[in-house]
């Protein structure tokens, strides 16, 4: 991702220095999910000198444009995920992991009275 400013433009997103410096540290890993705190966390150990409330505004920019995903586990916290591909999710209770499930490994009936063309999207998400 070293040109991460074009990506920006792409999705109709002006390409300011916190934005730029943070969608290289939150996509420069691969796919992976995080919290705001985890971000922040990062950004403080890469001295980028953003406030928690920018951070909070960049994921949501990010979401709000395609380029992440939520994750809402339980009311108290939301994970944004990289990988904007349709999948499921494992959380790990004892260890705060978030980690991607294939809808190849898992099966999952609609009951009929549903309608699949009603269906938007399928949130799963197996604590564990």
């Amino acid at each position: 991702m070293n040109d991460f400013t074009k990506i920006l433009r792409n999705h109709k997103l002006r390409p300011t220095q916190q934005r730029v410096s943070l969608g290289k540290l939150l996509f420069g890993k691969g796919n992976r999910h995080v919290t705001a705190e985890i971000l922040k966390h990062e950004s403080d150990d890469e001295n980028l000198k953003v406030s928690q409330a920018t951070v909070y505004n960049v994921l949501n920019d990010f979401y709000n444009v395609g380029l992440l995903t939520k994750v809402n586990i339980d009311n108290d916290k939301t994970w944004y995920d990289t990988n904007v591909e349709h999948h499921y999710h494992i959380f790990n209770e004892k260890n705060s992991e978030l980690v991607d499930l294939k809808p190849s490994e898992i099966d999952i009936k609609i009951p009929k009275k549903l309608s699949k063309d009603l269906i938007k999207k399928i949130d799963l998400v197996v604590k564990i």
